[in-house]
């Protein structure tokens, strides 16, 4: 009786530590894919250029204004491909500045895609990254604002003045910056349109889109952080 005892104790400990062990595993994964797929502090920094510094400079500060989008690509040839983790809109200097990520197995999937030899390298610039803005012609009628007929929706390329890149485990991210995006209640939505580059072909619906702003969804601002002013004040001299 007591053997039996001591062997059920023995199985017991055993499948407890056995548990505890794979608890333990599948929270370290989740962890770390959760810290890997986090924003470098590159990513984090506004970009300055002349547009943004020229307003900041005639204002003192600048509105900034997110929006609740779906950020993932979740079409049935993209499903999570491509990956936008911010999208912010400063009113003031007609700019936003858009976070695209990647991962390391999207480049996986654009080889089978398009039947490439060899598999990108994560150095490649292989993606072609735009914004389409779409424009209400017909303001005073709204039941036609979903459609595409282009005389009562205007399609507005607008391609990146800036851009930086960088890198973290599996991801790839790069930060772009497109000037000339004036919000106001003639824009209907703007997308993010990512193209491979070896297959651009603006006439054709893109490898990848997202949305970044429409006009019915509710516009959450803010003011610049310290750091992006801190930013700012040492760049506006070089602009003036």
């Amino acid at each position: 009786m007591i053997k039996r005892k001591f062997s059920a104790h023995i199985v017991s400990f055993v499948f407890k530590t056995l548990c505890s062990l794979i608890i333990i595993a599948v929270v370290g994964v989740l962890l770390w894919r959760m810290f890997s797929s986090g924003i470098p502090n590159s990513m984090k920094s506004i970009i300055p250029n002349e547009a943004l510094c020229e307003a900041y400079a005639e204002h003192g500060q600048i509105n900034v204004f997110t929006q609740k989008q779906d950020k993932i690509t979740r079409g049935d040839n993209n499903s999570g491909y491509f990956y936008v983790s911010e999208a912010k809109f400063y009113e003031e200097a007609e700019q936003v500045q858009v976070v695209f990520r990647y991962n390391k197995s999207t480049l996986e999937h654009l080889r089978e895609d398009y039947g490439l030899e060899s598999v990108p390298s994560r150095d490649e610039d292989v993606y072609d990254v735009t914004l389409t803005i779409a424009y209400d012609l017909t303001p005073n009628d709204t039941s036609d604002n979903a459609g595409n007929n282009p005389e009562s929706v205007k399609f507005v390329r607008v391609h990146a003045s800036r851009s930086q890149k960088d890198r973290k485990n599996l991801y790839n991210f790069q930060k772009y910056v497109f000037d000339g995006v004036k919000i106001d209640e003639s824009v209907l939505a703007v997308y993010v349109d990512v193209y491979y580059v070896g297959d651009i072909n603006y006439d054709e619906d893109a490898y990848g889109t997202l949305i970044i702003y429409d006009y019915k969804t509710k516009r959450d601002y803010s003011t610049l952080s310290g750091k992006d002013k801190a930013t700012l004040d040492r760049w506006v001299d070089f602009y003036k």
